[in-house]
């Protein structure tokens, strides 16, 4: 069958219309497709604590704040002084309030060390309670090498005590930078769990000797 020249025009034309009316992805014979998020999360072995035995004392780690920075599910990272971005297509699985949170109790919970650990939401009543700030959370790529920083702000708090001079035990900012092996978001989140290893424990063991001298 021949086909005349301004028939073929016209197609042409009505082919090319339609590529632009729908999403990249629709156009698929050229190869594209929309872009994936990808999603990542700390990933690492509670800190084995040696020597402690369990106190006679119920933590109740409590909801977790971000700095506002950092109140978002999405990467964030720097490249020069007083500038932040952050990555359209690699988050966190969830905000990183939440993530310290739960790791926090997850690990307190792992050492044994108290007669009882529970997040906020269980509604079991504490003799103590763990809240705290998460003032940096972010991929620093201003060195030769990127870098994962996490700090935090840690309140241990004595749960029914009317004095409000008595009820804080302390107040703690515990801060980590540990190097990435690869210049990727998944090599930040391993740089992010090292770090979150390493402060996790560092609370944990702060906490006992603050209520072992209570005992």
């Amino acid at each position: 069958m021949k086909i005349s020249g301004k028939s073929f025009l016209n197609f042409s034309f009505a082919f090319l219309f339609v590529c632009v009316l729908l999403p990249v992805s629709g156009c698929a014979m050229f190869g594209s497709s929309s872009s994936k998020t990808d999603y990542y999360t700390l990933e690492y072995d509670s800190p084995k604590l040696t020597g402690l035995n369990a106190l006679p004392f119920i933590i109740k780690i409590e909801r977790f704040y971000a700095s506002p920075l950092y109140n978002s599910e999405k990467i964030s990272y720097r490249k020069s002084d007083f500038q932040t971005d952050e990555y359209n297509y690699h988050r966190w699985e969830t905000n990183p309030a939440q993530l310290i949170a739960y790791f926090l109790y997850r690990d307190i919970k792992q050492s044994a060390s108290f007669k009882g650990v529970f997040s906020h939401d269980t509604g079991y009543a504490a003799t103590h309670s763990v809240s705290g700030t998460v003032d940096e959370f972010y991929e620093d790529d201003r060195g030769k090498a990127w870098e994962a920083v996490l700090s935090l702000d840690i309140v241990l708090m004595v749960e029914n005590e009317p004095d409000i001079n008595k009820r804080i035990l302390f107040q703690k900012k515990y801060s980590a930078r540990k190097p990435c092996a690869r210049k990727n978001p998944k090599a930040v989140a391993e740089a992010m769990s090292k770090a979150m290893s390493e402060l996790s424990a560092q609370i944990i063991t702060d906490i006992y000797k603050t209520l072992q001298g209570k005992i």
